[in-house]
């Protein structure tokens, strides 16, 4: 090659790797902030659970589970559904957020993605979303909808496989990248509020690989982070009543690396909201707490269901006053659930430290709150009539009955053996658990004995001990112990079945919480409402023989509670000790799901050590 080639040569590959170079320089090139994700604000790869996404289940309107690695997404109603968690996001700096999202099944028509600097009162939002038939949007909602682009076409949207939604902020610009290609730039516009998240289209599931919200950029000024960390009402009447005082106390928290000198803080409430006295907070220092409390009434002339409050924050850099939903309703008591948005917040910023201030969240982060523990133990050997007789039933049912009495935290237990467990007997104590359980307290039944499941009517049964003949008007259906279970006000009910045909009591949607040795896990699980059942099979026979004088099941069961040494232990960790074993040792195989129709909100029911 002559030189003067050489040369052309080596100055090309020169002006190809400047042009190289440069467009890795631009944040319009995909890779520009590869190496610049340095800080994290949010990381969440679906494998634990790590943050308080609103896992769980609704009937006829939403669920929402991690199964594996992936959160699970889906609206069950003609209408859209949001999951969402405050990022506080310092809006000055350069900052990513990405996210990979994938149509499972639904509606082809409806937009699922990604929502961002949203808040709720009142509700504005920014969105990049797309459709099952290839198509996304870039828009905002502040009252009206406004397209950054308008619904669009496009092969750049996979149909089967999942997207990659890259939202970029760097100095005063946006760049949005669909699977690492630039669809859209344009100036920055300020989030409404913290909160972020997703959103799937009406009927339809969709499943999240991962999200991540990072900083581009190194830290250049201090901040105050001026935030609502808790909230309590309180009254003195069962019920929010007109003419009657209500008191919102909150703790604000300054949890920024610098002080709020010159803070203010005031509230807004609707005419005819009469304010009988406000504490101030004048100012904050980093990481100081300070309790505000307001205290109203609703007057005569007040006449809307809802009393809506609000408070707005000068003074500090960051807050997020319109990320929290602060009202309640006219003749209902006033609001004790935890705001999970809040929950976040506090895993986020308080760690381990001392807890807040004896308000909703800190009551219940503090620890895991329980109310009382009632348990009903069922077990036939003798049978009158057609029925054969059992041999190890009672004696599965005694044991049981005794692992829990003297290693777990039970605080009424009724048995019933053989002759006491009749129909009327077993009904009964139905209906005295539905009289007698609170909202907070839990609720064990455990039942050993025969059971039948007819074809024709597609329905199984427990037969009781005076059931003297193969006829229905002695039997106890699923349906009835369905029906029984979603009257009885717990907290957590967990169904212990050992019996033939006994899974005919499912057919319902599994919602599971990912198991981590953590109080965070366990705050999770017992925040969440439970109905389950745990069957020794599904609609089969099974085992009344096994080891030890016990059935295969039974003996399983009882060795996940008896070997246990940990303070809590939820049913879906029993599920896991001894399904593999009793499928290894019999031709029976263990069911662990919600009871369907019953109120199941993807909680656990927790033994507790004594």
């Amino acid at each position: 090659m002559s030189p003067r080639k050489v040369l052309f040569a080596i100055s090309f590959l020169l002006a190809a790797a400047v042009i190289t170079a440069q467009e890795k320089a631009t944040p319009a090139y995909y890779s520009f902030s590869r190496e610049l994700r340095k800080q994290y604000i949010l990381q969440d790869d679906f494998t634990k659970f790590n943050n308080y996404w609103l896992l769980g289940i609704e009937e006829n309107s939403w669920s929402e589970s991690i199964e594996d690695g992936k959160l699970v997404f889906q609206s069950l109603t003609n209408k859209s559904k949001e999951d969402l968690l405050p990022a506080i996001i310092d809006q000055k700096r350069d900052f990513e957020i990405e996210t990979s999202i994938r149509f499972v099944e639904g509606m082809m028509d409806k937009g699922y993605g990604l929502q961002w600097g949203k808040s709720i009162n009142p509700v504005r939002q920014f969105d990049f979303l797309l459709t099952g038939g290839g198509h996304y949007t870039i828009d905002k909602y502040d009252g009206i909808f406004s397209d950054y682009v308008p619904f669009t076409l496009s092969d750049d949207v996979n149909r089967y496989a999942f997207n990659k939604l890259t939202v970029r902020k760097v100095t005063d610009k946006y760049y949005f990248f669909l699977n690492e290609k630039l669809v859209h730039s344009m100036p920055f516009e300020p989030f409404f509020g913290n909160l972020l998240g997703f959103q799937v289209g009406d009927n339809s599931t969709i499943m999240i690989d991962h999200i991540e919200i990072a900083y581009l950029d190194e830290a250049k000024e201090e901040k105050s982070k001026v935030l609502i960390m808790d909230y309590k009402f309180i009254s003195n009447s069962d019920k929010v009543a007109i003419g009657k005082a209500v008191t919102l106390t909150v703790n604000v928290t300054n949890v920024g690396n610098k002080d709020a000198q010159n803070l203010s803080i005031i509230y807004k409430v609707p005419a005819n909201i009469e304010v009988v006295d406000f504490k101030k907070v004048p100012s904050l220092k980093a990481g100081e707490e300070q309790l505000l409390t307001l205290q109203f009434f609703a007057n005569k002339n007040y006449t809307d269901s809802i009393i809506p409050v609000s408070f707005e924050i000068t003074g500090a850099d960051i807050t997020n006053v319109n990320d929290l939903d602060l009202s309640i309703e006219v003749d209902k008591p006033v609001k004790k659930e935890i705001d999970k948005s809040l929950a976040q917040n506090f895993s986020e910023f308080r760690g381990g430290n001392d807890p807040l201030k004896g308000l909703n969240v800190a009551q219940a982060m503090k620890s895991v709150q329980v109310g009382e523990y009632y348990g009903l133990i069922i077990g036939i050997d003798q049978y009158a009539g057609e029925w054969p007789q059992l041999q190890n039933a009672v004696n599965d049912a005694k044991a049981v009955a005794l692992t829990l009495s003297s290693k777990y935290t039970f605080h009424y237990l009724k048995t019933l053996y053989n002759k006491d467990a009749t129909r009327d007997n077993i009904l009964k104590e139905f209906e005295w658990l539905m009289q007698n359980v609170k909202s907070n307290d839990n609720v064990f039944i455990y039942y050993s004995g025969h059971g039948e499941y007819l074809q024709n009517m597609d329905k199984g049964f427990w037969v009781p001990s005076d059931a003297a003949s193969k006829t229905i008007s002695k039997y106890i259906s699923n349906e009835d112990i369905r029906s029984f279970l979603s009257g009885i006000n717990s907290k957590h009910t967990l169904l212990v079945t050992d019996a033939c045909f006994s899974g005919d009591i499912f057919r319902g949607k599994t919602m599971t919480i990912p198991y981590e040795n953590s109080t965070k896990y366990y705050q999770k699980v017992y925040s969440l409402n439970s109905r389950k059942a745990l069957t020794s099979g599904g609609v089969e026979p099974v085992l009344d023989k096994g080891k030890e004088g016990h059935s295969v099941f039974a003996y399983y069961f009882l060795q996940a509670l008896t070997k246990n040494s940990e303070k809590y232990l939820d049913a879906g960790q029993v599920f896991e000790s001894l399904k593999i074993p009793v499928v290894n040792n019999s031709y029976q195989t263990p069911l662990y799901n919600p009871i369907r129709n019953s109120g199941d909100e993807g909680g656990q029911f927790i033994f507790m050590l004594k």
